[in-house]
C-alpha cells in the first residue's frame, strides 16, 4: 500500500504531467483528430504505458525511491487521474493507453491475451475502446442487443451497434460486450481489432471531452474466433456480466476524480483570477473549499476500500455523485463570478464548464449511482457507524 508521504510525491509528480495535458487541450479541442500529432509529449506517453503490468513489459509511470507505480491499484489510478484530469480532462480521456479496457483485461484474459493486448502499447501510442453503451440500451449490460452467434464455417459472427464509445474511431483495439443469449450468463466481451472486416466507426458531434471524439460503432457480421472470448478459461458465472461489474467498481472512483480534477481547476483558476470578493462570496469559496476536500477524502478512501475488496463499489457511486455535482457547480460559479463574458474571455474555463456537463452521463447516472447506494443500505453492506 502506497503511504501517505509517497501519495503527496506522487500527485505532485502526476500535477506536473498534467500541466502538459493542458496545453494540448487548448492546442486540439476544435480538431480533435489531431490529438495523434501530439503523442510525443510527456502526457500520452505517460498515459499510454499506464496500468501496462511490469510482467507484460509495463514500465512504471513513477518510481518513488525503491517503489515502482504503474496505476494498477485503485488508489494509484485516483491520485494519478484527479491531477491529470486538473490538467485537463478531456485531453487525459483521448489519451492512448490501455484506459478502461486494461482493467477488465486484467480481470478477465488469459495470458495469450493479455500478451495481444499490452503488447501494442509497447511498440507505438495505441487507443483501445470500450464498447458497452448501445443507442437504445445505455449501459444496461443485461438489455444490449449485440449479439455473437455461432458460424456456420466455424467461429462466431458478430453483429450490432454501440454508440458514445471513446476512441472509437482512432482505436486499434478494444473490447465489445455481445449477448448470446438474453442472460446474465449469455454475455460475453470481445478482444478485437479494428481493422477487421465488418468494423465501422463514425465520430460523434459533441459539446465537452470532445478530445476522447466519441463515436458511433457499427459491426456488420464481423468473424470472431474463439481466442477472441475474454474468459474462456473460466466459468460462465465469472465471464460477461461479472467482469462488467469488476471493471464498474474499479472505474467508478476514477470517473470521480475526474470530476473532482476539474472542480479543483476552475476552483484555483478562479482564485488566480479574480482577488476581491465580498463577505458572501467568500463564504461561498470557502464551502465549495471544504467540499473538495471532503470528496477528496471520500474518493480515496473507496478507492482504498475496493484495493481490499473489489466487490465494495457503494462508497465509489456515492464519490461520483458528488464529484460530478462539484464538477458542475464549480465551473459554474467561477463562470459567474468571472463576469457575463467569463466564458469568451477564458477559453480554459469555457473548456472546463463544458467538459464538466459529461461526467454525469459517464459510468452511470446519478439515479443509477443512488439506487446503488440505497441498495448497499438497505442490506447492510454499507455499515460504516
Amino acid at each position: 500500500m502506497i503511504t501517505t508521504d509517497k501519495l503527496r510525491v506522487f500527485e505532485q509528480e502526476m500535477k506536473e504531467i498534467g500541466s502538459d495535458l493542458r496545453e494540448v487541450g487548448l492546442l486540439v479541442d476544435e480538431q480533435p483528430e489531431r490529438l495523434s500529432l501530439y503523442t510525443s509529449r510527456p502526457s500520452l506517453q505517460l498515459a499510454n504505458r499506464m496500468m501496462i503490468p511490469p510482467e507484460y513489459g509495463g514500465e512504471p509511470i513513477v518510481t518513488i525511491g525503491s517503489e515502482k507505480y504503474y496505476g494498477l491499484s485503485c488508489i494509484e489510478r485516483v491520485t494519478a487521474i484527479e491531477q491529470l484530469a486538473y490538467g485537463d480532462a478531456g485531453t487525459f480521456l483521448g489519451c492512448p493507453g490501455a484506459s478502461m479496457s486494461g482493467i477488465i483485461i486484467n480481470e478477465l484474459a488469459d495470458s495469450e491475451q493479455k500478451e495481444r493486448f499490452y503488447s501494442r502499447f509497447l511498440k507505438a501510442p495505441s487507443w483501445t475502446f470500450f464498447a458497452l453503451s448501445e443507442p437504445k440500451k445505455g449501459s444496461d449490460a443485461t438489455g444490449i442487443e449485440t449479439r455473437v452467434y455461432p458460424d456456420p464455417d466455424g467461429g462466431m459472427i458478430l453483429s450490432g451497434e454501440k454508440y458514445f464509445i471513446g476512441n472509437g474511431c482512432r482505436a486499434d483495439m478494444g473490447l465489445v460486450f455481445a449477448q448470446t443469449s438474453h442472460t446474465p450468463l449469455g454475455i460475453q466481451v470481445l478482444l478485437m481489432d479494428t481493422s477487421m472486416e465488418g468494423f465501422g466507426a463514425v465520430p460523434l458531434d459533441t459539446m465537452g471531452v470532445r478530445e476522447v471524439q466519441l463515436s458511433h460503432l457499427t459491426f456488420s457480421g464481423c468473424k470472431i474466433e474463439e481466442e477472441q472470448v475474454l474468459g474462456r478459461h473460466l466459468s460462465k458465472s465469472r465471464r460477461g456480466f461479472w467482469g462488467a461489474l469488476q471493471t464498474f467498481h474499479q472505474m467508478r472512483p476514477g470517473v470521480a476524480a475526474l470530476g473532482l480534477g476539474v472542480a479543483q481547476a476552475a476552483y484555483d483558476y478562479l482564485l488566480a483570477e479574480r482577488k476581491q470578493y465580498k463577505e458572501k462570496e467568500h463564504q461561498e469559496l470557502e464551502r465549495l473549499w471544504l467540499r473538495l476536500a471532503a470528496t477528496r477524502s471520500l474518493i480515496r478512501y473507496a478507492a482504498m476500500e475496493i484495493d481490499a475488496d473489489g466487490h465494495k463499489g457503494y462508497l465509489a457511486s456515492l464519490g461520483k455523485i458528488r464529484a460530478t455535482q462539484l464538477a458542475e457547480e464549480a465551473t459554474q460559479l467561477a463562470a459567474d463570478y468571472l463576469g457575463p463574458g467569463s466564458l469568451y474571455e477564458h477559453p480554459l474555463l469555457n473548456k472546463w464548464y463544458r467538459d464538466a456537463r459529461a461526467f454525469e452521463f459517464m459510468e452511470g447516472t446519478t439515479n443509477i449511482q443512488k439506487v446503488n447506494v440505497f441498495q448497499a443500505y438497505i442490506t447492510g453492506k454499507m455499515n460504516y457507524a
